[in-house]
């Protein structure tokens, strides 16, 4: 059977975007976001959590003056704030309440080279607590953290358990 060359593209074409994330029922929202005083995502027009994560709503409160009109916001918001700069692709996993709850990433100092996991260094910094659902390296990297008093573990003031 014979098929004119933009039947043939078509065809390949659909097959290459069968064989991508959508066919195995992942859902992928990104765009540009911006973080909720809840330490949530707006991304895409979603409201995205990240999966396996915890920011304390008890933290300090601290603001930033650098910008017009000030930011004030929990530290571990904050610190979220902070690592997105443009793009943040999140792929969901379920949801959460009223929220998507998804792994979302940003582009790592290379722009090609291997993407941000938001959860994990949030966790790793110690400015956030891996879920009961949280994947075991979330745990890890969570210890680590409490070991090395990193992020809002150095704060005595704050009572996590």
């Amino acid at each position: 059977m014979r098929l004119h060359g933009g039947v043939r593209l078509g065809l390949i074409a659909g097959l290459v975007l069968a064989s991508g994330p959508a066919a195995a029922g992942a859902r992928i929202v990104d765009g540009l976001a911006t973080v909720q005083d809840d330490g949530s995502l707006r991304v895409g027009g979603e409201t995205v959590r990240l999966y396996g994560v915890y920011l304390p709503a008890d933290a300090p409160v601290n603001c930033r003056f650098a910008i017009r009109p000030p930011r004030c916001a929990t530290q571990p918001v904050l610190a979220l704030e902070y690592k997105i700069k443009g793009f943040v692709r999140c792929e969901i996993v379920g949801a959460s309440g009223d929220a998507l709850a998804g792994y979302c990433s940003v582009p790592g100092r290379d722009l090609f080279g291997p993407r941000l996991d938001l959860g994990a260094a949030m966790i790793g910094e110690g400015w956030a607590l891996a879920t009961a659902e949280a994947p075991r390296r979330y745990r890890v990297l969570q210890e680590r953290a409490r070991a090395q008093e990193a992020g809002l573990w150095g704060d005595k003031i704050i009572n996590f358990r």
